[in-house]
Order: C-alpha cells, then sequence, then structure tokens
C-alpha cells in the first residue's frame, strides 16, 4: 500500500542509506524523484524466490527476513535487514531470478525503485550507479572475507 513521504524526507532518507550516501543532492534528489513509498503490514511477503526481479527496496521503518526456501519444510531464515539498509539491489543490475523471499517481521515501510526509472536517472547522473557498484563491489568482498577467514 502507497503512503506518502516528501521529496526532501526522501533525499534525507537515501543520504542515510551506504548505497546513495556518496552522491550530490542534485543526485540525490533525482534518486528520490522516482522513488515509491509503500508500507506492509508484519508477516507479508515483499519478494519470493524465484521471481524475476525488477525494484530495490530502501528500508525506511521496520524489520524484514531473508528467507530460502519460504513456507516449506526447509524454510530458513538467512539474515534480517532493519530501518536504513535495503534489499533487491540487484535487480537494478541484472535480469535474474530473486535468490531468496523477503517477509517483514514488523510493519514495515520502505521506498521503491524501479529498474526503468534507476537506468533513466543513470543516463543523466552516471555517478550513481558507479557509486552503487562500488559498494556493493565492497559488500561483496567484505561477503567474501567472512568465508575465507582463517581465524
Amino acid at each position: 500500500m502507497e503512503s506518502a513521504i516528501s521529496l526532501t524526507d526522501k533525499i534525507l532518507l537515501l543520504r542515510e542509506i551506504d548505497i546513495f550516501s556518496d552522491l550530490s543532492v542534485s543526485e540525490l534528489a533525482a534518486v528520490a524523484s522516482v522513488t515509491e513509498a509503500v508500507s506492509h503490514p508484519a508477516n507479508k511477503v515483499v519478494i519470493r524466490e524465484g521471481d524475476m526481479g525488477e525494484t530495490m527496496f530502501l528500508v525506511v521503518k521496520g524489520t524484514v527476513a531473508v528467507i530460502k526456501n519460504l513456507e516449506s519444510a526447509n524454510e530458513l531464515e538467512l539474515d534480517q535487514i532493519d530501518s536504513g539498509d535495503y534489499f533487491g539491489e540487484m535487480a537494478l543490475f541484472e535480469n535474474q531470478k530473486r535468490s531468496a523471499s523477503i517477509r517483514t517481521l514488523s510493519a514495515s515501510e520502505f521506498l521503491v525503485l524501479h529498474k526503468a526509472e534507476f537506468n533513466e536517472i543513470v543516463h543523466e547522473f552516471p555517478e550513481i550507479a558507479l557509486n552503487a557498484c562500488r559498494v556493493l563491489s565492497d559488500r561483496i568482498r567484505r561477503l567474501h572475507a567472512r568465508f575465507t577467514s582463517t581465524d
């Protein structure tokens, strides 16, 4: 369900999310202008594993669970994502099915960024995509280090 957040508030929210934190005000405004504010009650499936991805979600309020094998005997919670973080970002860069499901653990509010709008704004502001790639690359390096550490 859609909720109302002003453009200024969206910019302030985006500035606090690491994938956008290094952007200029004009770049933040471009992203903010194409995001959609939505809210979901607790225990709502927001993304379903296996569906095609076309959106990224920025968590404004609430907590969500990252789940493999949703609603099966093998259901496994991989992680929890809280306010100020994001999920679904790879959908902006690739045409792949979702690798996990996302279910709200509490009433949650999101800013949703669709792939088509993201592609439009990066033509005018390529630094948005470059910054996102830097942040995602760093995230992959940290994950890799966690699994290859010999500590």
